[in-house]
């Protein structure tokens, strides 16, 4: 299995798969003949890769083209059908395909753009060709009916009103059902992802609740540094700079400057909802960590995305000026 590649900003989608693709494949109605494995997919130095590749282990069988979609993207299906043919030609590889996209809310899949102006005819209607999930759509009962193992998912699938105590209440059990459907070696990193989606979804709970709610240390679990990604998330969500300052130096003094380079799109993503595509692409060239706290400067204090644009030009086209 290949392991390394761009994997966007849905690392914890992507172990989830690594471990449960069968069931995401359940969800998007995907029946498959054969066992796939998932990799990531780097294709060219562009961001038009999708999250994931899920590619039939046995060479025969639909290659499935995964993407998880948790903020508004007006093309995330142009984008996906972009990589699924870059993919074909890149490999020549002539054969049938699969596209799927899982949202987290029904607000994300209503801002992405049908395909059908790219065929008059219509042969490229989403709804036909797509295969699409809305977690928020879902009920909690109707995720583990069709695969027990998609319970890791089952945030998505709560009210973000939901009271505290009822929530931890559903934790706790969704942390118990995870106990009895993974195995020892899996289940640990299965509750790191549990906690995630957790803090994901709901923005006014605390790393120490969830701590409370499943019972274990987020501290020292593979998790980790993704918490503090979460952190990140809530803290623009919240209006503080704190959260976001922190998720990015935590990348920088890690030399992970793609992780770096990763948070600050997600904090672009939250602050104006859509990343310009000249902003993305001019993003995922910097190798500089001062210039990636630069832009997030610009972030916390743009007051519009307009605003944003005019000041970021300075920064990779000084020139202009």
């Amino acid at each position: 299995m290949k392991n390394e590649g761009n994997r966007g900003s849905d690392e914890p989608f992507y172990r989830f798969a690594q471990t449960s693709l069968e069931a995401i494949l359940k969800l998007l109605g995907i029946v498959t003949r054969c066992p796939y494995h998932i990799q990531a997919e780097t294709l060219k130095a562009k961001r038009v890769s999708p999250d994931m590749v899920a590619v039939p282990a046995e060479g025969t069988g639909e290659v499935v083209f995964l993407e998880f979609q948790g903020y508004r993207d007006h093309f995330i299906r142009h984008r996906l059908v972009s990589s699924i043919m870059t993919y074909a030609s890149l490999k020549e590889y002539p054969g049938p395909v699969v596209p799927g996209i899982v949202y987290t809310e029904r607000a994300y899949y209503n801002a992405a753009l049908p395909l059908e102006h790219l065929d008059a005819t219509g042969g490229l209607n989403t709804r036909e060709w797509v295969r699409e999930a809305v977690l928020e759509d879902l009920t909690e009962e109707y995720l583990i009916a069709l695969d027990p193992r998609l319970v890791v998912l089952a945030p998505f699938s709560v009210p973000k009103s939901i009271p505290k105590k009822e929530l931890t209440d559903k934790a706790r059990r969704w942390r118990a059902l995870a106990g009895k459907i993974y195995p020892g070696d899996q289940l640990k990193e299965q509750v790191d992802l549990l906690a995630l989606f957790l803090l994901n979804r709901f923005h006014k709970i605390s790393r120490k609740e969830v701590v409370a709610m499943l019972n274990f240390d987020l501290r020292k679990t593979v998790a980790g540094q993704d918490i503090l990604r979460m952190g990140l998330e809530k803290g623009r969500k919240e209006g503080r700079k704190e959260g976001r300052e922190e998720g990015i130096e935590l990348g920088i003094r890690m030399g992970e400057i793609g992780k770096a380079r990763e948070m600050l799109t997600e904090a672009i993503a939250a602050r104006f909802e859509v990343i310009p595509k000249e902003i993305l692409e001019a993003i995922d060239q910097v190798k500089d960590a001062q210039v990636l706290k630069d832009i997030l400067r610009l972030v916390i204090k743009s007051e519009s995305e307009d605003a944003f644009r005019m000041q970021i030009q300075r920064i990779f086209n000084p020139e202009k000026e």
